[in-house]
């Protein structure tokens, strides 16, 4: 997680219970600090929410809040780091074990696919979504989409019952039209 990478700035590492709350405060805090244009601070913090939002709903290490039982506060770690050509936004949590080689799979069509199947994908994961619980599946496709660059992971098993789940993603720095 943390490789010595001199060419590579920091912007942001946490490692903690991630809320809705925390998530919004956070885009504020990219919107404000980071410099490019427009346009890509926004693809920017779209891939950070998606991120983001998978540790706070899919994480299986969750905080306990003790004013509002029902927010549920996923932990993991986010990192954005910087270079003369990306963004690197990534992400890591703790998963079941039996979830890994679906997050793979899933991931390794997302990455065999370009932008128009990526939309159709996600119109045809939409219309499962009445049947299953396509939420993760549906953020990695829109990650996919808006980076337009591949979904990089890595699953690690931690026992029988657990794994660690580490993805990242490249943003570019220039706007291609």
């Amino acid at each position: 997680m943390f490789l010595n990478q001199p060419y590579k700035s920091n912007l942001l590492s946490y490692h903690g219970p991630m809320t809705i709350d925390w998530i919004s405060f956070m885009v504020n805090y990219i919107r404000d600090m980071v410099v490019a244009e427009q346009p890509v601070i926004k693809k920017l913090y779209k891939v950070f929410v998606e991120l983001v939002q998978n540790v706070s709903f899919y994480s299986v290490d969750v905080r306990k809040n003790q004013v509002n039982p029902d927010c549920r506060r996923g932990t993991g770690w986010v990192i954005i780091d910087e270079d003369q050509k990306y963004f690197y936004v990534s992400t890591g949590n703790l998963i079941m074990a039996t979830h890994g080689p679906i997050l793979k799979k899933n991931c390794d069509e997302i990455n065999s696919l370009d932008e128009e199947q990526l939309r159709e994908l996600k119109r045809q994961t939409r219309v499962q979504s009445d049947v299953k619980d396509v939420g993760a599946h549906i953020g990695l496709i829109h990650t996919g989409i808006i980076s337009g660059n591949p979904l990089e992971i890595s699953i690690s098993p931690v026992d029988n019952i657990y794994s660690f789940f580490r993805i990242g993603v490249k943003v570019d720095k220039t706007i291609n039209n």
